[in-house]
């Protein structure tokens, strides 16, 4: 974004994208949450790259598939993608946790998690996060969590 931009995308203009088309012309909306998103120490996908594998972290991010594969065991691993305002993240949410976290994550735009990060092949270029729990003060509809005067402000 230049200077500009984002000097003119503000909270009122994110959140009436979001209430009125349910898309985002003017910027990322999850750039006008960052700030109070960090305050509950919520991490950035650019921030994975630097952090070490098997630390525990909060994410945040715009919900853009979720898949479910057949597994030779049958059970239901949840393979999720989603997206902040500096790039994409990768989750992997195991049947023990899918008890109380699938329906949050399969009925939300916006979902934040709290997992542990793992770092694997040539450098630990491939990052993903083992779902632990969904957190739900960060996690729903996106025009409802990008209020004006929504109460946690």
């Amino acid at each position: 974004m230049s200077d500009l931009q984002i000097r003119e995308f503000s909270s009122a203009r994110a959140y009436s994208e979001a209430s009125s088309m349910s898309v985002s012309c003017s910027g990322h909306p999850l750039y006008v949450l960052r700030p109070r998103l960090a305050a509950d120490g919520i991490v950035t996908a650019r921030d994975l790259r630097r952090l070490p594998s098997g630390q525990r972290v909060r994410i945040a991010g715009i919900l853009i598939i979720v898949h479910t594969p057949p597994t030779r065991s049958g059970k239901r691993v949840m393979f999720i993608t989603m997206e902040d305002e500096t790039g994409l993240v990768d989750l992997v949410m195991f049947p023990k946790v899918q008890t109380h976290a699938a329906r949050p994550i399969l009925t939300s735009e916006m979902v934040t998690v709290q997992g542990v990060l793992q770092r694997e092949g040539k450098g630990g270029l491939s990052i993903s996060i083992t779902v632990e729990k969904v957190i739900p003060k960060w996690t729903g509809l996106l025009a409802d969590l990008l209020k004006p005067d929504r109460p946690d402000k």
